[in-house]
């Protein structure tokens, strides 16, 4: 029987990249992807491996959306919480909408979702994983990242917090802690001048 992988944010980058890859192990997903006109491409690379592919378009922010995937969604083996947003502003600059939007985003939904899925994976006997995507800068500082970094050091004390709570359960949750990431070649062309590639 297929394992079956539920990934936010899987509309672009490492979300992508994310279900490719899990899409090449012979997972059955469940996507969760903010716009519409992303479905197509990601529907079309997942088509070559003949999986079943559930997608489901709605902003995380959003109390309802969650809700309804509790309600849509009964059995899962594993979650990956890779959705997340961005700032780049200075401390002095960020304004309350963009904190309260990056940390319901980063931390706050992270939270739900793992809650109502690990209910789940509990109720159905399943011992299953989280992965949570975190950051090198849930681990150092970071110039004009001060709402990112809050969010991700978060997210590392979430992690290791929920691991001690679900593990009598046989629910593994880790993060992946990555750094500037490169999924694609228009990126790559863009970040050339920054980073030396052989």
């Amino acid at each position: 029987m297929r394992k079956k992988t539920l990934i936010t944010g899987a509309g672009r980058g490492i979300g992508e990249q994310i279900a490719l890859k899990f899409g090449s192990e012979q997972h059955d997903l469940i996507l969760l992807i903010q716009k519409k006109e992303q479905y197509p491409n990601i529907m079309k690379k997942l088509k070559k491996y003949n999986i079943k592919v559930d997608c489901f378009i709605g902003d995380l922010k959003d109390q309802k959306f969650l809700n309804l995937l509790s309600k849509k969604i009964n059995i899962i083996d594993n979650l990956i919480n890779n959705a997340a947003l961005a700032n780049t502003k200075h401390f002095l600059d960020v304004t309350n909408k963009e904190l309260d939007d990056i940390t319901n985003v980063n931390l706050k939904t992270i939270f739900k979702l793992s809650q109502i899925f690990s209910k789940k994976m509990i109720k159905n006997k399943i011992k299953g994983n989280i992965i949570n995507i975190s950051s090198q800068l849930g681990h150092v500082g970071g110039y004009n990242r001060t709402a990112y970094c809050m969010t991700k050091f978060g997210l590392e004390g979430l992690t290791k917090s929920m691991a001690m709570d679900l593990g009598k359960h046989g629910i593994r949750v880790n993060t992946v802690a990555p750094t500037k990431t490169i999924v694609n070649q228009e990126e790559r062309f863009k970040t050339k001048k920054k980073i030396k590639f052989n």
